[in-house]
């Protein structure tokens, strides 16, 4: 479990909530009753080596500060060697939790975890993975020829 968590450091960096956050897209509308903001066509969100990538992403926002994102259709994120895809993704900033929805995966250096659902609680470094329903999830973890992993640091335990 400890080396499943290793996985998950696009999740859980502190890092990867601190900077400023950038969004590029083909379109964005704005709706300021609501506070919301949409993005529309090769949506790219960046916080510091973040990266999501999307077809659709709605921000939502209270007192000026994000409070949630909703990302939809091919999503594709990246951080480092970490990498992962969905076909739906929910960030909730205030509970500091990203759920990936959807034939969710994350991969690093050969090692993945699969799952319908993908539920990280950043704050807590707590993973949650889902299946889909009467199904099963899927973990692989690759090892070099003296059983190191890419996630336990180079050390064989």
């Amino acid at each position: 479990m400890k080396t499943m968590l290793a996985l998950l450091l696009i999740l859980s960096s502190g890092s990867a909530l601190a900077g400023p956050v950038e969004i590029e897209s083909g379109k964005m509308t704005f709706f300021h009753k609501t506070s919301q903001a949409e993005f529309i066509g090769k949506v790219q969100l960046t916080r510091d080596d973040f990266q999501l990538h999307c077809d659709k992403l709605i921000a939502y926002y209270k007192n000026n500060q994000l409070d949630h994102a909703e990302a939809f259709g091919n999503i594709k994120l990246k951080q480092g060697k970490i990498t992962g895809s969905s076909n739906k993704a929910v960030l909730d900033q205030v509970k500091g939790k990203l759920t990936l929805i959807g034939n969710a995966s994350l991969q690093q250096q050969g090692s993945r975890i699969q799952g319908e659902t993908i539920i990280h609680y950043i704050n807590q470094e707590k993973t949650i993975v889902q299946p889909k329903a009467g199904g099963r999830t899927h973990m692989v973890i690759e090892s070099d020829q003296n059983g190191s992993t890419p996630m336990s640091g180079g050390s064989k335990k």
